[in-house]
């Protein structure tokens, strides 16, 4: 089947996804530089610390988040008194959030045991709050797909915000410098909505039922994904040390890369196009297709190439000789679950555009079941790999789950989906088997061997994708359109050369 969508609309997605992937990888830039001195300046025992304090805020957090944002993107007929109803539920929200964190502080650190805990709480507090005030007039820039003002408002405080972060590790030499970077960055951001929206929120209640409506659901899908999400996290920190869970947070955070870089890029810039293509369900499908098509070509090499050459990265880039290598293997699995939700993370954004939010609910209700019922005897049997080992068999679930939800509620027929990731898993699985062997091949030093894998990696993986698709007599697809764009461009160079 022809994949055919809006060539306006392609192009605004295209354009959208463009400004949001240089937005995430200006910021993962900066968290990279970020990274590389705290890496260097810091323990682990520092990041697991701050990541049991953020895992507990995020609890805290979503059970009073109401899903406002969703809520005016997908309503076409969004007023300021929405935006208004909206920036209050959230402000009450934020200010419910920092009552609680400040009120339960000395009893979350007496059950973890560890005093510094305490203050850490209590300065996410204090950030949960001043972030409540954030002007919710940006939404406007993601729902009228005004792209380039999200890129201004997202990196401009960042770089600030970086820099500070690196300064404050240099004075602290502690865990204290990441809580305090955490506060002054929101601070900035806050202010920073302010100078780009010119909207100017007002307290009110006058929509409140109608984006409870709709925002119900994303209350009760957004506790089971923090759950699904968060909850080794949660898990881990009370059954191993906050070293362990320092080396979990970075592996969990890196191998993920391809979800926070690309993904979600993408998907920010395609949910406000594809709402516009929600009465039209056969243009809709067709956009759909197209873009998980465009998600399974680029995030499965990455992900599974990232894992690959782990190995020489990790050490290169965390620094500190040895001090973090137990973070190696446990990239090594966990690429296999980024690979699952790059097949399946869009299908799930369908059913919340064509109005399936509770089942989205319930599929992360599901996948947080099943870690609650894996998380300990995967721990007690394997360590921190047993952890790993349960997020791709859930990955591997959730796929065949949602992309049934997807059939039965959206139309798409379970072959579609099989025939546009099978190639890219295939080729990239095969390419995952060569690079990460080459080591035992090659005599060569680390960072020679990391630019070696990557060059081959990209050259074996273009080969196998194009040799699939030959092989299937060319079928019409996302392949066949990039080799006639790649065409068309030649031609039109060697054209001007003549």
């Amino acid at each position: 089947m022809a994949i055919q969508s809006s060539p306006s609309l392609a192009k605004q997605v295209f354009n959208g996804t463009k400004w949001y992937v240089a937005m995430r990888w200006s910021i993962k830039g900066m968290g990279f530089v970020s990274s590389a001195f705290l890496a260097r300046l810091l323990v682990p025992e520092d990041f697991g610390l701050v990541a049991t304090a953020m895992a507990i805020f995020g609890l805290v957090s979503l059970l009073f988040e109401f899903g406002v944002n969703w809520a005016l993107i997908q309503n076409s007929e969004a007023t300021d008194q929405h935006f208004d109803t909206a920036w209050t539920i959230r402000l009450l929200q934020s200010a419910v959030v920092s009552v609680l964190l400040m009120l339960t502080s000395p009893y979350i650190a007496q059950f973890y045991q560890d005093p510094r805990i305490e203050l850490i709480i209590q300065i996410v507090a204090v950030a949960a709050l001043i972030g409540g005030f954030k002007n919710i007039g940006t939404v406007k820039f993601q729902k009228e797909l005004q792209f380039s003002k999200d890129f201004y408002l997202n990196v401009l405080p960042k770089i600030f915000s970086t820099l500070i972060t690196i300064g404050l590790a240099f004075y602290y030499k502690s865990y204290m410098a990441l809580v305090v970077g955490t506060l002054i960055s929101i601070i900035i951001n806050v202010a920073a909505s302010y100078l780009m929206s010119g909207f100017r929120p007002k307290l009110s209640l006058a929509k409140f039922s109608e984006i409870w409506g709709f925002s119900q659901w994303i209350l009760v899908r957004n506790f089971a994904q923090y759950i699904s999400t968060t909850g080794d996290i949660l898990i881990l920190s009370s059954i191993t040390s906050v070293t362990n869970l320092g080396y979990y947070r970075w592996a969990s955070e890196l191998s993920l890369l391809t979800n926070t870089e690309i993904q979600q890029p993408f998907a920010r810039a395609l949910i406000p196009a594809l709402v516009k293509l929600k009465q039209d369900k056969k243009r809709l499908i067709a956009a759909y297709i197209k873009a998980l098509s465009a998600m399974t070509l680029l995030a499965i090499p990455i992900a599974l190439g990232f894992g690959a050459v782990s190995q020489e990265l990790i050490p290169l880039f965390l620094g500190g000789g040895d001090k973090w290598l137990p973070v190696v293997p446990l990239i090594e699995c966990l690429v296999f679950f980024s690979v699952c939700t790059s097949m399946y993370t869009i299908s799930g954004n369908l059913l919340t555009i064509t109005g399936n939010v509770k089942y989205t609910a319930y599929l992360f209700w599901i996948q947080a079941i099943i870690i609650i019922a894996t998380m300990f005897p995967a721990f007690e049997l394997f360590g921190l790999l047993g952890i790993v080992y349960t997020r791709v068999l859930i990955g591997i679930i959730m796929f065949f789950v949602v992309h049934y939800l997807v059939k039965k509620r959206c139309g798409v027929t379970f072959s579609q989906i099989i025939n546009i990731v099978w190639r890219p898993l295939l080729a990239g699985l095969a390419m995952y088997a060569i690079i990460i062997n080459l080591a035992q091949i090659l005599n060569l030093d680390d960072g020679l061997l990391l630019v070696v894998k990557i060059l081959l990696g990209a050259i074996c993986y273009v080969s196998f994708i194009l040799g699939l698709w030959l092989l299937c007599n060319k079928p019409p697809s996302l392949e066949s359109e990039i080799i006639q764009a790649l065409k068309a461009f030649f031609q039109v160079k060697i054209a001007k050369f003549k």
